[in-house]
């Protein structure tokens, strides 16, 4: 799948209500094993990749990850941090999103700790719940108006593609598609597997 298809497929999730038809899902969770797949090497671990050198620096990948845990919090159902949706991010900016698309997005997210220092005291992930959840309800606001500005584009805004990746990843792991009640997920996906020969039809 070319990167600006796998795009067109986060936002039609963060665009429509997050319950599909079954097999839109399953195409979504393969897609989000492909992804998964390209973050490492063949027989490199999953931790070794996270380890690599990323775009996604720790210092973005704590305030991300604080971020998707306000989106999607820790209730009776893990949360967001819990999914791994900052190793998810970290694979979308490495390889996935358009070089357009990922220069806003981690221009924007690079405003986040420094605008949390100003008004809070402390980087995003340091600050109270309740400081997290003002900020958070603030950018939502943003978009918001940008939403119903005709001449604007929410699109455009990078707490939209913090809302539709953490939601895209968020329900494509094991935890949170166990939230919505489906219990069979994608282990693996090889894509280039060869046949046998019984497969084959010979």
């Amino acid at each position: 799948m070319k990167r600006r298809q796998a795009i067109g497929v986060l936002g039609g999730v963060a665009g429509a209500q997050v319950l599909m038809p079954l097999d839109e899902l399953h195409r979504l969770v393969a897609w989000r094993e492909r992804v998964r797949a390209s973050s490492a090497p063949p027989g490199a671990s999953e931790a070794a990749a996270r380890q690599a050198a990323s775009l996604l620096t720790p210092a973005r990948a704590r305030a991300m990850e604080a971020l998707a845990d306000v989106i999607v919090p820790a209730t009776d159902t893990p949360g967001a941090s819990e999914a791994g949706v900052s190793e998810f991010v970290a694979t979308l900016v490495d390889g996935w999103l358009d070089d357009d698309d990922r220069d806003r997005f981690l221009a924007g997210l690079d405003t986040v700790d420094p605008a949390c220092r100003e008004r809070f005291g402390s980087p995003f992930a340091e600050c109270e719940p309740g400081e997290q959840a003002a900020f958070v309800r603030g950018l939502d606001q943003e978009v918001t108006r940008l939403r119903e500005d005709p001449a604007a584009d929410e699109s455009q805004h990078f707490f939209h593609d913090i809302k539709r990746f953490t939601l895209t990843a968020y329900f494509t792991s094991e935890p949170g598609l166990a939230a919505l009640g489906y219990r069979t997920t994608f282990r693996t996906f090889e894509g280039c597997a060869p046949l046998d020969a019984q497969e084959a039809g010979r």
